[in-house]
């Protein structure tokens, strides 16, 4: 059975027919006019490029962004070449009437500096605190009626996927486009992949993307991280929030205690998995392992039991500062576990956070920090909504 947006041509005239994309496009190009954001970005980001007088930063913009609405096709040669084949009336709510051709596109991405991706990215951010999309920012409360809002931070590496190039004396040097966006990096299974950095800035309860950041190879994963603490900042201060009450959720990748401590330097609350499993060893976490269990949690979907150990104060460095730590341990099993470390048949995980107690119980934190307001399951979310 067909999809009931496949047209079947039985005739050879061309007859173009509209993709099922096509009103998503176009309603997101009228939002960024009647906004004024294209406008704004006609006046306040300037790109110097040869013979670039027909094609603007705006018309760019919107052909990109029309390509990332597209679910069909989601690689934008495709998305130009059908769009091409579209009447030019169809992109009347561009501001112009023909799309770029892709060779321009990708001449013009790669010319641009980065200048001009930080004054789009500031007018972005501008943008996004002068907007009220909600009554509320949203948040949760805690055991004390006391409001907290959580902003996931989720920095990720990811292997780029290429193919092998002939090296013969008759052809020329390979060479490969992503090679000024990815380098050689690791990503604890094997040397020398070729590997970019990426971070994700998103308010856990409206959804809303803040900022994002990336770099080639394994990157400054604690730099992006300190520039994802200027704008949550930026955002607090525009809603007139405690940093206090806003905790920073953060991975694996920054369970080390020297951007844990960037965090907390910053005024944030946080809560994070550590990779510090020396922690372990620290006498106040072997008396809470002795004891009996503070709590048991099943996770609800994956059926996991852990129980957890909670401990109300652990210095993170031997200097400081101190934290709280949720020790959860499980059974072991014949592979080596993903995620934590095993010791005598047991599996540890260690988490890391401020939140007070009794305010919040140990399960209270693990499920926090296991909730679905991730970035990945909020992006996952978004692509399954949309009609294919």
């Amino acid at each position: 059975m067909t999809r009931s947006s496949v047209t079947i041509q039985i005739t050879p005239e061309p007859s173009p027919s509209t993709p099922s994309w096509m009103g998503e496009a176009a309603a997101f190009a009228q939002v960024l006019t009647h906004t004024g954001i294209l406008k704004a970005i006609q006046e306040q980001v300037r790109f110097t490029r040869a013979r670039g007088c027909l094609i603007t930063t705006s018309s760019i913009l919107s052909s990109c962004s029309s390509a990332m609405d597209c679910r069909e096709n989601q690689r934008s040669m495709r998305f130009t070449n059908n769009s091409l084949r579209l009447p030019s009336r169809s992109w009347l709510s561009m501001p112009r009437n023909q799309l770029p051709h892709r060779s321009t596109l990708s001449r013009f991405l790669a010319a641009l500096d980065q200048a001009s991706v930080e004054a789009l990215r500031k007018l972005f951010q501008e943008d996004l605190l002068a907007r009220k999309p909600f009554a509320s920012p949203g948040g949760l409360f805690d055991r004390t009626e006391r409001q907290w809002l959580v902003v996931d931070v989720d920095g990720t590496r990811q292997a780029a996927r290429q193919r092998a190039l002939p090296q013969m004396e008759s052809l020329p040097a390979p060479h490969r486009r992503f090679e000024a966006v990815c380098t050689l990096g690791y990503l604890g299974r094997k040397r020398g992949e070729v590997v970019r950095t990426r971070t994700v800035i998103l308010q856990a309860h409206t959804h809303q993307f803040l900022g994002t950041f990336g770099g080639p190879g394994n990157g400054d994963y604690r730099g992006e991280l300190l520039r994802a603490i200027q704008v949550v900042t930026s955002y607090a201060t525009g809603l007139a929030f405690p940093l206090a009450q806003i905790l920073l959720r953060l991975d694996g990748l920054y369970g080390d205690a020297a951007p844990l401590i960037d965090v907390l330097t910053a005024g944030f609350g946080v809560i994070a998995r550590s990779r510090d499993y020396h922690l372990l060893d620290l006498e106040v976490v072997q008396h809470a392992l002795a004891r009996a269990p503070d709590h048991m949690s099943t996770h609800p979907e994956s059926g996991m039991t852990r129980a957890l150990y909670d401990c109300k104060s652990v210095p993170l460095t031997p200097a400081g500062p101190e934290v709280r730590l949720v020790v959860a341990t499980h059974g072991g099993t014949s592979s080596s576990p993903a995620v934590g470390v095993e010791r005598d048949g047991m599996v540890y995980e260690l988490f890391v956070s401020t939140l007070p107690s009794p305010a919040f119980t140990s399960s209270d934190a693990l499920d926090l920090y296991l909730h679905r307001g991730s970035f990945e399951t909020v992006l996952a979310e978004l692509l399954l909504s949309r009609p294919v």
